[in-house]
């Protein structure tokens, strides 16, 4: 279940003792409670009556009688449940943001960890202040007490736990915990024998809270563990990616080789999670502005791995036969993908520190270049998925725009302004570079028959080299618009550009002239290629809608929904049946002639209708915008509406909408049956 309804952030999420309810909180200082069975939300609860405080924590008492919210001000904010409506108690004290809050198991105690690096110890009942806790010298992000409430855990910036004692308000008699980052969050197991610590670095440590002795460590390859928390019988372990997974831990005797099973689905940070009190259910909290709510699947056999990444896509590429997909990710990984059938060919190819930024196939199809964001760049063997050779080494940015030559000899790569060609075939610097250009390069592109190199530059212009003496061939402008995508026609006398939020260009090499210009929609441009027969143009669009456009003519053929975020790449396949495209959330297959069709059809045809929706707030919209069709967000980046043909992500689900498998218009009733007709009777 996907809870909608924040407007901003949700920073924390907690469950209520009984389990029934759910409290979440956000940016705006809204505090939210739903039921955890049927998502229906209560009336919110607001920290504070002129402007909402940013809240960081909330935490529901174990007697069920008080809900705690900790603000950037520095107040906790406490109501009164089960009514829980009017203004909160307000209990100053601290002079920061409150980061984390605990009750006692007795709920008489209420804990805060604070950004004035202090911790404070307040009375439930009353809100009266009972001791300040001093010691560490930075921020505390995280408080815990253990299951009998004798001792007290927290965590800090300075890179330490301190154990304190809840009756003397000073710390145990053992030194503070030394970790190897911040240190962002505190549990105890429920049966007292294991304290577990979530840092900045994706480090989580299991300690012995009565020796101080690290039991194990567990490593989060995907960024910092925000948030730890025990299963109620002690033997799992849920923690919060940096990222945007969630990742269930099972601890056994031998932890050296524990890796999570990754629950994927928000498509920003997860600050936050939560058991419920039986254990069966775990609820996470994300930047993307929602509550998700997950079968833990404990005493189930473990589920199958992702299709393939467990996060964004950021570019794709497509083997000149068409056989197979590239794609590299946030998640560090580069797959090979079956082009048909969007699975795995291959285990991902693991190398990259830092997101993968770009990927291309060499035009043989043997070899494979990835780079990522810190400017390492990796080239794979497309069979085996081994690394060839050593990495090279590039400077770090956001943009890097690659591409081989059509002898698969030489890969032309980005730094900057400058262009540099790398000889693969003899593991060294060309010759010819590097070749300069007037800003930073977005992309690059040969041509087919080797004979010229191009890229794009920041100040609009195309620079065109002979690619094999490095000679300025020429330069073509295009009115000082960032150019972010190039690609040559088939017999290299044509190139098509794409300028950031406004044009398509078709130009003609020969005469060095522009020849025809398309606006690419409200949209914006992102990416541009053209068929391999040069009749079809296909863009891409900052905001997801793909269009398709006669070459010639430049007249629109068909526009294609489905991506639900910003579009990062498009291409043909070789027979420009099929169109390839990635967006943070998927990869997808499109059949280009059926895009056509639908788009000739128009929306009298209910499937064309389907086909051309766009998504807002969680409906697909018709052309008026008339609601056709609500899709749950658990499901909105699965959804395989035609001409889509297959959907490749992070979901193992794919929903599907097609002309065999649902009715509309007067043929409505061919969905009845009539072994169904008593159970359809009985339901109305």
């Amino acid at each position: 279940m996907t809870l909608t309804g924040h407007k901003s952030g949700v920073n924390s999420v907690a469950y209520s003792p009984d389990g029934r309810r759910i409290g979440s909180s956000d940016e705006n200082g809204t505090v939210r409670i739903w039921d955890a069975r049927t998502g229906e939300e209560m009336p919110p609860l607001r920290s504070s009556n002129d402007r909402g405080d940013r809240v960081f924590s909330v935490v529901f008492a174990p007697n069920g009688k008080g809900l705690a919210a900790g603000t950037d001000r520095g107040v906790i904010c406490i109501w009164n449940l089960p009514a829980g409506q009017g203004s909160p108690r307000r209990l100053g004290g601290h002079s920061e943001r409150v980061h984390s809050m605990a009750y006692s198991p007795d709920s008489a105690l209420l804990a805060s960890a604070s950004a004035d690096k202090s911790l404070r110890l307040w009375q439930a009942e009353t809100g009266r202040q009972i001791a300040v806790l001093n010691g560490h010298t930075s921020y505390v992000r995280a408080v815990a007490f253990s299951p009998v409430g004798t001792t007290l855990a927290s965590g800090s910036d300075d890179e330490t736990i301190r154990i304190w004692h809840v009756s003397t308000a000073y710390p145990g008699g053992n030194p503070p915990l030394g970790h190897n980052g911040h240190v962002y969050s505190v549990c105890f197991s429920p049966d007292g024998f294991m304290l577990a610590s979530g840092t900045a670095n994706g480090t989580i440590k299991l300690w012995n809270p009565q020796t101080g002795i690290a039991i194990a460590t567990l490593t989060d390859i995907l960024g910092s563990s925000i948030c730890v928390q025990f299963s109620p019988n002690s033997r799992y372990l849920v923690s919060a990616s940096g990222e945007s997974s969630v990742c269930l831990w099972t601890l056994s005797k031998n932890m050296s080789d524990a890796s999570p099973i990754r629950l994927a689905g928000h498509t920003n940070r997860v600050y936050s999670t939560s058991f419920s009190p039986d254990g069966v259910s775990i609820a996470s909290a994300s930047e993307d502005k929602t509550v998700r709510i997950w079968d833990a699947g404990i005493g189930q056999p473990v589920p199958r791995p992702l299709p393939v990444h467990h996060n964004r896509v950021c570019s794709v590429a497509l083997s000149s036969d068409g056989e197979f997909i590239v794609s590299g990710s946030t998640d560090r990984s580069v797959y090979i993908l079956d082009t048909r059938t969007g699975e795995p060919c291959l285990p991902p190819l693991l190398g990259h520190r830092t997101i993968v930024i770009t990927v291309v196939v060499s035009p043989d199809g043997r070899q494979i270049a990835s780079a990522s964001e810190d400017g390492t760049i990796c080239i794979w063997n497309a069979r085996t998925g081994q690394l060839n050779g050593s990495q090279l080494q590039s400077s770090p940015c956001l943009h890097m725009a690659m591409a081989f030559s059509s002898d698969s000899r030489c890969l032309a790569i980005s730094d900057d302004n400058v262009v540099y060609i790398w000889d693969v075939a003899r593991t060294r610097p060309s010759d010819i570079s590097p070749l300069q250009c007037s800003k930073t390069v977005y992309t690059i592109s040969y041509s087919p028959d080797g004979r010229l190199l191009a890229a794009g530059d920041g100040a609009g212009l195309i620079h065109i080299w002979n690619a094999v003496t490095g000679k300025l061939v020429c330069q073509l402008a295009n009115d000082d618009m960032v150019i972010v995508s190039i690609g040559f026609s088939f017999d290299g006398t044509r190139i098509v550009s794409g300028a950031l939020w406004d044009t398509i260009s078709v130009w003609n090499v020969s005469i060095q002239r522009k020849i025809l210009t398309i606006r690419g929609g409200s949209d914006g441009v992102w990416s541009v290629t053209l068929s391999a027969d040069g009749r079809l143009i296909c863009s891409g669009s900052v905001r997801g809608p793909i269009r398709l456009w006669d070459a010639s003519t430049g007249a629109p053929l068909a526009t294609l929904y489905g991506h639900t975020d910003n579009l990062t790449s498009v291409a043909f396949t070789c027979d420009r049946r099929s169109i390839v495209s990635s967006c943070y959330e998927a990869i997808r297959r499109w059949d280009v002639y059926a895009a056509i069709r639908m788009h000739a059809k128009g929306d009298s045809d209910p499937e064309a209708a389907l086909g051309s929706a766009t998504y807002e707030n969680g409906w697909l919209l018709g052309p008026s915008g008339e609601l056709l069709l609500w899709v749950p967000a658990e499901y909105r980046s699965c959804l395989q509406i035609s001409p889509c043909i297959n959907v490749t992500g992070e979901s193992l689900i794919t929903a599907t909408i097609g002309e065999n498998g649902w009715y509309c218009g007067e043929t409505w009733t061919s969905c009845w049956r009539e072994d169904t007709q008593i159970a359809t009777s009985s339901a109305m």
